[in-house]
């Protein structure tokens, strides 16, 4: 009785007798080689050469078909995203055309406050790192400052650590409009420099004087009673 297979693939039935029923002679020692060829030729049933040449047949038309597993190895493409990136603008660097002068209604302020020995301690340009509340924060490198406004008992504090982290001090700063504020300094190493900065109600200052990315700002320092520290910030604009 003949077995019928299927092939899912191609929708084909083909019908294969069943082997197992097929008499199959014992091999006949003979002089002749060609006479035992024969003799298997004319004793092999006629089904099982009918089946192997439909077999072979049908062989030669199944398409190669790719596995699975060859599927999944191709590299995929990763898609291109169109969304935009939001990338922070460089400040432009400029150069402000002159070193101006403390004008003389901020002097007259600092004197009426009992300020003396006033000195300009830096004129830079302001960056965003400046005006980030995530930074909050005015760096003063020492190495850019035109005059080092701190005494030497105070940098000997500003160097010493509580709880692992740097002292600071509370010194008094006023903005070009006579608004008064007091601020925290610190001094950090930024990098491999030794910078001052002005941290503690930073962030506050920056709002109330409406600063900018920008522009460009003159930082100064003076003494009242008892030589406590005291600062200036003045305004300068864009150029």
């Amino acid at each position: 009785m003949g077995m019928s297979t299927r092939v899912e693939s191609l929708g084909m039935e083909i019908t294969i007798p069943d082997l197992s029923q097929i008499y199959i002679p014992k091999r006949i020692r003979g002089s002749s080689g060609g006479g035992r060829k024969e003799q298997i030729k004319a004793e092999t049933d006629p089904c099982v050469l009918e089946a192997a040449s439909t077999l072979m047949d049908f062989a030669k038309t199944v398409p190669i078909v790719e596995t699975e597993k060859g599927r999944n190895t191709r590299k995929r493409k990763t898609p291109t995203s169109n969304a935009p990136t939001t990338r922070r603008k460089m400040v432009k660097k400029t150069e402000y055309p002159s070193i101006p002068e403390m004008s003389d209604g901020m002097r007259e302020r600092i004197v009426e406050m009992g300020g003396r020995e006033i000195h300009l301690v830096i004129q830079k340009q302001v960056q965003h790192t400046n005006i980030s509340k995530n930074h909050g924060r005015l760096s003063l490198p020492i190495n850019k400052l035109r005059f080092d406004f701190t005494t030497e008992e105070e940098r000997r504090l500003l160097n010493e650590h509580e709880n692992k982290n740097k002292k600071g001090m509370d010194v008094l700063i006023i903005d070009d409009v006579g608004r008064e504020k007091s601020i925290c300094l610190k001094k950090w190493k930024i990098g491999s420099s030794d910078t001052y900065c002005l941290m503690t109600q930073w962030n506050a200052l920056v709002e109330e004087t409406a600063l900018k990315a920008g522009e460009h700002i003159q930082l100064w320092s003076f003494r009242k009673e008892e030589a406590q520290l005291g600062l200036a910030l003045v305004k300068l604009g864009s150029c």
